[in-house]
């Protein structure tokens, strides 16, 4: 029995060895999980075996290894559930029964359609002992033995080596990326708000000739068919009205081209465009001192244009940067999705005085209308507005007095059984 012991510890020690050598070998994160995964489960037969990475920017666990949960992301905030439990405290916890223990979160056996029995979960730390990462095994098969224990307890040395290593790298690549899809961003906002300045000015104007142009031909007809006219007038009468006649019709044939480009419509995810646009304003709001923070609640998607939606969310974001105080020590902004029957709403509010009743005129007016000048702020909720309604939408201005006030944005809901 003695020689038997002997001959596993022996075995383990290699295993421990080679799985170190492999584990180094390499800084994909997909090639690191093949590597747990085709080492620990011949040495500790599990049904399942999960690895999660902390990504303390969002301050959550994200799974890199779900074994036999494909094309599924999981997110556990820490301290939730055994794993963001275990990431928190850095306890190993062995759960002979996880629907009996209160911090189990069923949720997630639900969403993935698991039956959890029992939990082997223990923390994964790096150089310096901080954690980055949880080992979990799921229904075991066998009965985990003080061997299996020390195995896994030596294993995650190496998978926490490993781990930082890997993830600096991803993170490194994902900045780099992520560096690049804002400059695109950008690039794509500009050219959405060109256009959409552009055709609604167009549009304001050709409206605004229309009336004219048709009492003017109206008119020039009237002069045309009166008695006694000479007939040179008559030729001049004529030539006016060509003149009207090709001035309305290049107006109608210009709009027709300044409108060609229908909004690409397509279900979309409002989060997105949310992380998308703070993403955007971060830099700007930590150069003015504005404590910004964003709530996303479940939310259905919205049949929309991602550029137009984007536009939007800049243009109300931009509208309570520019109207927080100054001197006023609280400068907070609050960005929250939510979902209240077909309709999924947007509230951006802000800190300060309530904004009063002039800038709940501006929502509904049109940018070219009015007698004052508009600024840079209230010209974007306008057109903000213009582009919410051709979405089937609405915005409004919601007043908490001292306060502040919250720009609120409800589209529709894309209810795929109903669309389909």
């Amino acid at each position: 029995m003695k020689e038997q012991s002997s001959n596993i510890d022996l075995h383990r020690l290699q295993v421990l060895l080679e799985a170190a050598r492999l584990l180094n070998s390499t800084l994909e994160l997909n090639e690191i999980t093949q590597i747990i995964l085709d080492v620990v489960r011949p040495e500790v037969h599990v049904e399942r075996l999960s690895v999660f990475v902390v990504d303390r920017a969002k301050g959550v666990l994200r799974s890199i290894v779900a074994h036999e949960v494909n094309n599924r992301d999981i997110f556990v905030p820490l301290g939730i559930g055994i794993a963001g439990t275990v990431a928190k405290t850095g306890e190993v916890l062995d759960i002979p029964d996880a629907y009996a223990d209160p911090r189990f979160a069923r949720a997630f056996d639900q969403r993935l359609g698991y039956h959890t029995k029992d939990l082997f979960t223990l923390p994964v730390c790096d150089r310096k002992g901080e954690i980055i990462g949880v080992l979990q095994l799921l229904n075991r098969l066998r009965p985990i033995t003080d061997s299996d224990r020390e195995f896994l307890l030596g294993i995650s040395v190496y998978i926490g080596l490993a781990l930082q290593n890997a993830w600096s790298h991803a993170q490194l690549r994902e900045e780099e990326s992520f560096g690049q899809s804002l400059l695109s961003l950008c690039d794509r906002l500009a050219e959405t708000e060109r256009l959409s300045l552009t055709s609604q000015a167009f549009n304001y104007v050709v409206r605004e000739i229309s009336n004219p142009l048709a009492v003017a031909m109206g008119y020039t007809d009237l002069a045309h068919s009166h008695p006694g006219v000479p007939e040179q007038v008559r030729g001049y009468l004529t030539k006016i009205s060509q003149g009207i006649d090709q001035t309305a019709t290049a107006a109608r044939q210009f709009r027709s081209f300044i409108n060609s480009a229908a909004p690409k419509l397509r279900p979309i995810a409002l989060s997105d465009v949310l992380w998308q646009i703070t993403h955007l304003r971060a830099q700007q709001w930590a150069a003015q001192n504005i404590d910004a923070s964003m709530l996303i609640l479940k939310a259905p998607p919205v049949l929309a244009d991602e550029a137009q939606m984007q536009l939007v969310v800049l243009y109300l974001l931009q509208n309570a940067e520019a109207t927080l105080g100054d001197g006023d020590p609280s400068r907070e902004l609050r960005i929250t999705l939510s979902a209240g029957g077909e309709q999924v709403r947007v509230e951006i509010s802000r800190t300060g005085p309530a904004s009063g009743e002039e800038l709940q005129t501006r929502i509904y007016e049109s940018p070219f209308t009015g007698t004052k000048q508009l600024s840079v702020s209230t010209l974007g909720l306008a057109l903000a507005s213009g582009i919410v309604e051709q979405h089937n939408g609405r915005l409004r201005l919601e007043s908490g007095g001292d306060k502040g006030d919250t720009l609120v944005v409800e589209l529709p809901a894309y209810l795929r059984d109903a669309a389909g």
